[in-house]
């Protein structure tokens, strides 16, 4: 028999899957026009067109996977025209992923539909606070 704690951390693990799916569920649109996965989306969500392009290294570590597998989400981002690597202007021997203005638009419609069609965008400033201060 499971124990009390037990219980609860699977509950809490299930809570957090389910916000998980529900976001992907939202995500759906985007994910359909511009031909990638979740995972893909995940990436390109994570290059912030204000900021300096990130080395392949940097946006692994934002996505929490290895550089291969950014390699490999890479291909299918140029594929379709979101992004393009490039030579790192401060380090020739870094590539860098930069956002294409195809891919600016892409990543504007997953943050509105992740912004309006998750769980969490019910939730008003106190709640989320907490939920990400649990979550960190």
């Amino acid at each position: 028999m499971a124990s009390s704690r037990e219980l609860q951390l699977s509950e809490a693990l299930f809570a957090a899957y389910d916000i998980v799916a529900r976001t992907d569920e939202a995500l759906a649109p985007a994910l359909r026009e511009y031909g990638i996965t979740a995972t893909t989306a995940h990436l390109l969500w994570a290059i912030d067109p204000s900021e300096p392009a990130p080395s392949m290294r940097e946006a692994a570590s934002r996505v929490h996977c290895t550089p291969q597998n950014v390699t490999f989400m890479c291909q299918q981002l140029e594929a379709r025209g979101l992004v393009e690597r490039t030579t790192s202007p401060a380090d020739q021997r870094q590539r860098v992923i930069a956002i294409t203005p195809l891919g600016r638009s892409a990543r504007e419609m997953i943050v509105e539909l992740v912004s309006t069609g998750s769980p969490l965008a019910l939730k008003d400033a106190d709640a989320l606070e907490r939920i990400a201060g649990l979550l960190r």
